[in-house]
């Protein structure tokens, strides 16, 4: 599709569905091989460069950041890739950029965008809350803890004002801040310390499985990812 004879929308849907196609290919078809999965996103970023430099364009960004992340996700859960402090790096810069595109690029139409758009900041709030459940130690050395419990509760207040309470991001704010209570509790300000409904199985029953913990054999929620533990000695 020629520049000069599409819009600026129209270029973006189509970038964003070859994204998505890209993405379907490398991480639903096969084991993720996480060289030739970043390459191709890689690509993706190139060849669309022309769009990404126009307005509006933060949502492509905010979706070859989730392409990246849902990548290193998937690769570790598949153990195609070792757990190693650079990539864990990597998926928490991931997260919090696209949490920090959306609270900086709000608008009057922010309330309009489609569940998908609030489903990708979610996904990278609880990978961020997950990150630092399970490897919070290794993160320090580079990362500021603090600071990203902070951007994860900041979320939560934002994504609270989106609309009323049937909007999907006030049901997804309930979700980031049930993760963040139950991984992070730690480091939750006391005031924040207040009854969830997290615990009532029908919270979870419709959210898309990507963003809801799993049920175990016990009955109970799993909120951590099949992510293998670090081990320093197997490097």
């Amino acid at each position: 599709m020629a520049s000069e004879q599409a819009t600026n929308f129209e270029m973006r849907m189509v970038a964003e569905v070859n994204l998505y196609w890209i993405l379907y290919e490398n991480c639903c078809l096969t084991e993720v091989d996480l060289s030739k999965a970043q390459s191709a996103l890689n690509e993706w970023k190139q060849t669309w460069k022309l769009v990404l430099d126009q307005p509006r364009s933060q949502f492509l960004e905010m979706g070859y950041n989730f392409a990246q992340l849902l990548v290193y996700d998937q690769s570790l859960k598949t153990r195609s890739t070792q757990v190693q402090e650079g990539l864990l790096s990597e998926m928490v810069r991931l997260s919090a950029a696209i949490i920090s595109l959306a609270m900086t690029t709000t608008d009057e139409r922010t309330k309009h965008l489609s569940d998908h758009i609030y489903h990708m900041i979610t996904f990278a709030a609880i990978t961020l809350c997950r990150l630092l459940h399970m490897y919070d130690e290794q993160l320090a050395h580079s990362r500021d803890i603090p600071e990203l419990d902070s951007l994860i509760i900041n979320l939560v207040s934002w994504l609270k004002t989106i609309g009323l309470p049937c909007h999907a991001a006030f049901t997804l704010g309930d979700v980031v801040d049930a993760f963040h209570k139950k991984l992070r509790a730690t480091a939750r300000p006391p005031a924040l310390e207040q009854g969830t409904n997290w615990e009532d199985n029908s919270f979870w029953a419709n959210l898309p499985d990507l963003l809801g913990p799993e049920v175990m054999g016990t009955g109970d929620w799993d909120f951590m990812p099949n992510w293998e533990p670090f081990d320093a000695s197997s490097f």
